[in-house]
């Protein structure tokens, strides 16, 4: 699977989210869109030691969402949250736009 990028509407600064498929594991990054190259946004988390130190190594800044079977289960369970029925019904507030997945 390729990577999937959804840019936010509102966004003066490519922000968005993609769709990540690493080692089989599905994961939602944080991304960025710059003319046609999505980036994605990397972090410094801290220490598990209680010290609060940033790691010396970066990480994507993501949610793993596990296996593709894993990924719908989650993501469904999102949209019920948010007042869909089916991931085809229109978002809650009555506009109709397009769920981007």
């Amino acid at each position: 699977m390729a990577d999937e990028f959804y840019g936010y509407k509102d966004s003066q600064y490519g922000d968005g989210v993609m769709l990540n498929e690493y080692n089989g594991e599905l994961s939602l990054v944080a991304a960025k869109q710059k003319e046609d190259t999505v980036y994605m946004e990397w972090m410094f988390p801290q220490k598990k030691d209680g010290s609060k130190q940033p790691l010396e190594k970066s990480l994507p800044w993501k949610i793993k969402l596990g296996t593709k079977e894993e990924a719908v289960e989650i993501l469904r369970f999102f949209l019920q949250k948010l007042g869909a029925t089916d991931p085809g019904d229109p978002a809650p507030d009555g506009s109709n736009e397009d769920i981007p997945f």
